[in-house]
C-alpha cells in the first residue's frame, strides 16, 4: 500500500474496494485519512481534485446502518450509492495518471 499522503493511495483504495478486497466502512475511513488529512490538493490534477471532492462528499457520509438509512434518508448514503459513485469517480479518472 502506498503512503497516506501519496494520491496512488486514493487510486488503489477505489480499486481495492471495488474488487471486494475492502468493505465500505475501511473504504471511507482510509480516503478520509489519505485525502482529508495528508493530500495536498497541489498534488492533484484540476480533474483529480473535481472527481475526489465529489467522492468524499459521498464517503462522509456513508453508513451500512440500516436505522440510520431510514431515520435520515436524506442525510446519508448507502452501499448502493457509495459503490456507483466509486464506479462514477474511476469513470473520471480513467486516461489520469495518479504518478
Amino acid at each position: 500500500m502506498f503512503e497516506k499522503s501519496d494520491k496512488r493511495r486514493l487510486y488503489s483504495l477505489i480499486e481495492q474496494y471495488l474488487s471486494g478486497q475492502i468493505n465500505g466502512w475501511k473504504f471511507c475511513n482510509e480516503y478520509y485519512y489519505s485525502y482529508s488529512l495528508e493530500i495536498k490538493s497541489d498534488d492533484l490534477t484540476d480533474i483529480e481534485q473535481s472527481a475526489f471532492f465529489e467522492l468524499d462528499k459521498i464517503s462522509n457520509r456513508y453508513t451500512d446502518i440500516q436505522e440510520d438509512l431510514v431515520k435520515n434518508p436524506d442525510t446519508y448514503y448507502n452501499e448502493e450509492q457509495l459503490k456507483q459513485k466509486l464506479i462514477e469517480t474511476k469513470e473520471k479518472l480513467r486516461g489520469q495518471s495518479p504518478i
